[in-house]
């Protein structure tokens, strides 16, 4: 089973690398994701794309299915986030059999770092999660059975 990230595929985030130690993403720039001052990106999607690309090298996704959830985390702002778009890159800095602790930064287009992030991931069984379907997924109604 294959499962999709949709908050990742509604922000547009691609992971272009990813193994067992880093990830690095791309965040094409948007209006949508830009805040009231015209062409700056909003300070909560450099977190998410930061928490993302922590996030998948701390525990890589098998079949699409994270493996960790986010503990807490911690961004430094260090410039205004605009451009044609966002990269992050991630790096594990100690990874424990429960634990691990992530470092990303987050550079524009041309290369300027505009935030770095530090964050704590716990380790999850997925398996619980992948055996569930969806609620809303193919819904069947047991008046209409062909019974």
């Amino acid at each position: 089973m294959s499962a999709i990230n949709h908050f990742n595929r509604y922000l547009g985030i691609e992971i272009v690398h990813l193994d067992s130690d880093r990830c690095e993403a791309i965040l094409p720039i948007r209006k949508e994701l830009c805040n009231s001052l015209e062409g700056v990106v909003h300070g909560g999607v450099t977190s998410s794309l930061a928490d993302v690309v922590m996030g998948h090298a701390a525990d890589p996704p098998i079949n699409g299915v994270q493996q960790c959830v986010t503990v807490e985390n911690k961004v430094n702002y260090l410039r205004p986030a605009k451009g044609k778009f966002l990269r992050a890159e991630s790096k594990v800095i100690k990874r424990g059999k429960k634990i691990v602790v992530m470092e990303a930064t987050v550079y524009t287009d041309d290369g300027t770092v505009v935030a770095l992030a530090t964050g704590t991931y716990a380790r999850v069984n997925a398996r619980q999660f992948i055996e569930k379907k969806d609620p809303d997924e193919n819904p069947v109604d047991a008046s209409q059975s062909a019974d």
